[in-house]
């Protein structure tokens, strides 16, 4: 299958993994039917001039070597040796041979159907090879310098080197080199490169199909593979998707509760404000009139009815002070610095004690959960550390960065004695399960860290969230 890629200027064309193959394959087998052809056809090549030569050999000792015997005493041969081998080419023998030379050891032409080059050198390795008692041969098309009269022939020759030797010895005098037709040779060569290619084509071309057949199944599979791949991958983004409009949801969905948290327990602190905290205020007044008649009347004495104040007064107080815990003071128009300098101040008038503070610049657009959470860190840190630290060393830290607001509420206290201590509900506020709930739906960290004799650390790290314009 073709998969997407970017666009460009051009169209762009591919081939798949089997038509790959077949190409390779195909261009593979070609090379090899030519190489193989060329190796068999050289070999074949060589075996036949080397029949060639001894043939041509056979051929310069009987009708050349007779006339070359002036060179055993001389540098030139006599007009009648000159003749005679004129002559042998002139009738039937001249259909198959084409040109005779005789050339001394030297190199040196002494005799040759050409007469012009007579008489010069022309040092070859052939001449070389012959003169230490060699026969070579080799194709030819007389494009030599010595040939150059009869270069138009255009034909294929055999041009054979063979040693001539005086009569009766094994004494070289000079060397022979005839120049037959080649033409049969060269058909015959040019017969069996096709003829080798043709195996090779035979025998390859059925492995190659049966290869071919094997990749495209293979092929095939892949394809499918990899289109199951890639539908797996779409309906894997599409999970990731939903997943993340579900964890957003999920999210919205804990700070919309953490909101409703707040308005239910603003509305408690004022359902107590103005109901039980007003009556309980009207029992007071009515217990504080000076008319002794009414005191008759109900038959209270004078130290119950002290004792009665008293404990109504408490109630009040306590009253009271969870109302004032529940509702958030008016936060609008404050930055977040002045909001949890506000924090602290309001603990230490209700509490009568020092805290020591140490508040860094914060962002002033963050949002309001963000802002109303680090509110309630700090109050009930310093609640928890008033009421379980025995409000020694109270201290709150906060710091940030680009990225985060770090709040740190600690004390010197006994510390906690059990984990349970770190999830009761203080007198005044939310507890530190309300506040890990609301830490971590905004996507933050919050942690507890007490020793015995040491002291408590609420620690709560929340992302900056700042108001979108």
């Amino acid at each position: 299958m073709n998969w997407p890629s970017r666009k460009t200027g051009f169209k762009r064309f591919s081939f798949g993994l089997a038509q790959q193959f077949f190409v390779a394959a195909g261009i593979t087998i070609a090379v090899s039917m030519i190489l193989l052809a060329l190796a068999i056809s050289h070999r074949i090549e060589k075996s036949m001039m080397q029949t060639a030569a001894e043939e041509g050999a056979l051929f310069t000792e009987l009708f050349l070597g007779p006339s070359a015997q002036d060179l055993a005493a001389s540098r030139s041969l006599s007009p009648e040796s000159v003749k005679k081998l004129d002559d042998l080419l002139a009738g039937k023998l001249g259909e198959r041979i084409k040109l005779i030379k005789i050339w001394l050891p030297d190199a040196t032409l002494v005799y040759s159907t050409n007469k012009e080059a007579v008489g010069e050198r022309f040092p070859s390795p052939h001449i070389a090879a012959a003169a230490a008692g060699k026969v070579n041969s080799e194709f030819d098309y007389l494009d030599a310098v010595e040939n150059a009269t009869r270069s138009s022939l255009h034909v294929p020759l055999v041009e054979i080197y063979a040693p001539l030797f005086r009569k009766g010895t094994k004494t070289i005098i000079a060397v022979g080199e005839v120049y037959a037709d080649g033409r049969r040779l060269a058909d015959d060569l040019a017969s069996i490169r096709l003829i080798s290619m043709g195996i090779v084509g035979a025998v390859s071309a059925p492995m190659m199909l049966i290869l071919f057949l094997m990749l495209r199944r293979a092929a095939n599979l892949v394809t499918d593979y990899q289109a199951t791949l890639l539908k797996n991958v779409v309906e894997a983004k599409k999970l990731a998707a939903q997943n993340h409009k579900l964890r957003r949801a999920a999210d919205n969905a804990r700070l919309e509760a953490a909101n409703s948290n707040e308005n239910l327990l603003a509305r408690i602190g004022q359902d107590l404000h103005d109901g039980p905290i007003q009556l309980v205020s009207l029992l007071m007044l009515k217990l504080t009139e000076p008319s002794g008649k009414k005191r008759a009347e109900v038959g209270c004495s004078g130290p119950d009815n002290a004792g009665t104040e008293a404990l109504t007064a408490r109630i009040l107080s306590e009253l009271r002070d969870i109302s004032t815990g529940l509702v958030l003071p008016q936060l609008e128009g404050l930055t977040p610095n002045e909001i949890l300098r506000l924090a602290v101040q309001n603990h230490e008038d209700a509490t009568g004690t020092k805290v020591d503070r140490q508040i860094g610049n914060l962002p002033e657009d963050l949002t309001l959960p963000v802002t109303i959470c680090l509110y309630r860190i700090v109050q009930e840190g310093l609640n928890n550390a008033f009421h379980h630290g025995k409000a020694k060393e109270q201290r709150v830290e906060v710091w940030a960065d680009t990225q985060s607001i770090v709040v740190a509420v600690s004390d010197s206290g006994p510390g906690l004695v059990d984990n349970n201590h770190a999830n009761r509900r203080s007198r005044i506020g939310l507890g530190i399960a309300g506040l890990r709930n609301r830490v971590e739906a905004l996507k933050g960290t919050f942690e507890v860290i007490s020793q015995r004799g040491i002291g408590t650390q609420i620690r709560a790290k929340l992302p900056v969230a700042r108001i979108e314009n």
